[in-house]
Formats: C-alpha cells, sequence, structure tokens
C-alpha cells in the first residue's frame, strides 16, 4: 500500500528513549515521524535501537528549542497526504489509523479530522460527523486528536506559530488551537470523527500544568482568537475563577495573555 499517513511524534533530548515501540502498530500505509530536538549536543545517536530497527520509522535530530518549532519541523519532513500530529507518550490503534486513512480517502473535501482519544481526564465529544466551524460546548480537541491533509496547510502556509507552546517565550500552551483557528478562517473543512486512535495515560500539559502563569496566558489567547476582544474580556473574570490558582494571579496572567494576543496577532 502506498504511504498514506504519517504520525510526526515530537520528543526533546532523552525522552527519544523513552518513545513507547510497543505501540506503534506496524500498518500498512503508515509511517513515524520522529523530531528530536537536543540543543544540549546530546549523544542520542543510536540511543533509541528499538525505533531505528523499525522500517517504518524516520529519526530526524534539531539542534534548536520550542515544541511548535519541532511540529514545524516535523510538518517540513511530511510527504505522506495526510499527517497526525503526536507526542512521544503516547500509543495508536491500529484499526484507528485504518479508519482515520479511510475517512480521508472517502471524502476529499475534508482538511482535518478530530478524533477521540483514551485518557484519563473526563471529555467532552460533539457527534460523529460534527462540523469544527461550529462551536460545541465545552469541547476543545487536543494536539494528538488533530490529522489534517497536508496538502491544505501548505496550500495555505498554515503552521504553528512558535509564540505558542512548551518552551514558546510567553504562550506555554495552545498551539493546535491557534492552528485550527487559522486553519477554519482560511476555508479549510474540518469534522469530528468518533474513532478511538490514540492513548494517552498520564495528564496532559494543561492539566498537570493548569497552574502554570504560560498556560493560563496561553487560555485567554486562545480565547481572544476564537470568540474575538469584547466577548473574551466579558468572561475573564470567570476564567480566572476556574483556573487553579489565586482569583487575582489568574486575572493578571489571563489579562498578560489577552495583550499578548493582540500585540503579536499577526503571529499568533
Amino acid at each position: 500500500m502506498a504511504l498514506k499517513l504519517q504520525i510526526l511524534i515530537c520528543t526533546f533530548g532523552r525522552r527519544i528513549e523513552n518513545v513507547d515501540v510497543a505501540g506503534m502498530p506496524l500498518v500498512d500505509g503508515v509511517e513515524y515521524i520522529v523530531c528530536c530536538q537536543n540543543p544540549d549536543g546530546l549523544p542520542l545517536e543510536g540511543a533509541a535501537p528499538a525505533l531505528e530497527a523499525r522500517h517504518d520509522v524516520r529519526i530526524a535530530f534539531f539542534a534548536d528549542r520550542g515544541l511548535s518549532i519541532n511540529r514545524n519541523h516535523a510538518l517540513d519532513i511530511a510527504s505522506a497526504p495526510y499527517v497526525m500530529i503526536a507526542d512521544d507518550d503516547l500509543s495508536w490503534d491500529a484499526e484507528g489509523l485504518r479508519e482515520v486513512i479511510r475517512r480521508f480517502d472517502a471524502d476529499p473535501a475534508l482538511d482535518i479530522l478530530t478524533t477521540r482519544a483514551v485518557m484519563p481526564e473526563r471529555r467532552v465529544y460533539p457527534p460523529d460527523g460534527h462540523d469544527l466551524s461550529r462551536p460545541w460546548r465545552f469541547y476543545s480537541a487536543i494536539s494528538f486528536e488533530f490529522t489534517y491533509r497536508l496538502a491544505a496547510l501548505r496550500s495555505h502556509g498554515l503552521r504553528f506559530s512558535p509564540l505558542a507552546g512548551i518552551g514558546a517565550p510567553v504562550l506555554g500552551a495552545g498551539e493546535e488551537d491557534l492552528l485550527l483557528q487559522r486553519s477554519l478562517e482560511a476555508g479549510l473543512r474540518g469534522r469530528f470523527a468518533d474513532i478511538r486512535v490514540v492513548t494517552h495515560d498520564g495528564p496532559t500539559t494543561s492539566v498537570h500544568s493548569a497552574a502554570d502563569p504560560r498556560v493560563i496566558r496561553a487560555l485567554a489567547a486562545v480565547a481572544r482568537r476564537r470568540r474575538g476582544n469584547i466577548a473574551t474580556l466579558i468572561r475573564m473574570p470567570l476564567m480566572a475563577w476556574r483556573v487553579p490558582a489565586p482569583f487575582f494571579s489568574a486575572l493578571r496572567y489571563l489579562a498578560e495573555g489577552f495583550v499578548y494576543s493582540l500585540t503579536h496577532r499577526s503571529e499568533l
């Protein structure tokens, strides 16, 4: 079977040694690209022999920092029609991957597909086939629930913003939300598919780092991008109340994220 789907796994430093090879099923038409940032020059060549032994895995090293920068490296390397965003602490379901390919093959107008992840936190999902351009109450897809049609991203010059995500200077999360919003504004068509594709056993960044100022700032930046200035300002006290941080500290961080998203609107 021709190459159809590439799973873009981003990792950093020695974390490459912990990528779960057993959780990467061999599936016809699927390839795994592992992009590892190694700015400290650690001796990582040969550090993941199980990965290197796989014919369906490609590994690339980079000397920079920042998750969004690394995700863009993976997009630059990618060559398959469909690309799935991924992290280094996941495992995948073979039939779920096949179903993702089937959904894209069956709908040439489909540019974005979000799917269901198996994880400890309770999540809200819309019904199968839901149009992503229509907000669904309490639903927000996580980075590793996204698959894109690569040609659609490239034709519109869409990439992850280096100003958001782990390792970014101010906004420590939200890079996938910002990319989705820009993609929808550019006219890309997206749908939710009620398919279980990936398993994530631990808490996500937005959960284990929910009180981190960088993550709180990102909440406001994403909200302003989605809802607009006035609606976000009105909701900001409620957002601060919900954050697991002192109310006035959270409100300050939200305000900082709001202002940052205004002054860097063209880059986010």
